[in-house]
């Protein structure tokens, strides 16, 4: 375990040397399960507003990888996509947007993170094994850390 928190720690680290703009981006995905222990990440996956996003293409360009947009840099360790990264998801108004995503972030060590129910919204939706494995531990370290006494 410690190894693990370590290892989430340091690619956290990371993202903190690029001082992104706070109100303009939040970790999603495994980050929002790494910061709270839950299991180790691989990749920072990101959500940014049109005006980081925009900054962030100019300096690292964007690819389409089946069919997602999206902005890959530091050697890969960093993944950002925004509100039109998904094309399967644009017309669902029921999505949460972009904005919103970020707007709600819990700000932990000083970095923001999708909040954790959103997080269960698209590991719900996008209904991979891996996916459902992490919406277990979500409610699992909810139901700890929120039940009543």
């Amino acid at each position: 375990m410690d190894e693990m928190i370590k290892k989430n720690q340091q690619k956290f680290s990371e993202i903190k040397k690029l001082n992104l703009p706070l109100g303009q981006y939040a970790i999603t995905g495994s980050g929002a399960l790494g910061i709270r222990n839950l299991r180790e990440i691989g990749d920072i996956d990101i959500i940014v507003d049109l005006e980081l996003w925009n900054t962030l293409a100019k300096k690292y360009g964007v690819i389409d990888e089946n069919g997602i947009k999206k902005i890959v840099f530091l050697n890969g360790l960093i993944e950002a996509f925004q509100e039109d990264s998904f094309y399967t998801m644009k017309k669902d108004h029921s999505v949460p947007s972009i904005t919103a995503r970020i707007n709600q972030a819990d700000i932990i060590q000083g970095l923001p993170f999708e909040s954790l129910e959103h997080v269960l919204y698209f590991k719900r939706t996008m209904g991979r094994e891996k996916d459902l494995n992490d919406v277990l531990m979500i409610e699992a370290w909810q139901k700890d850390h929120f039940s009543e006494t």
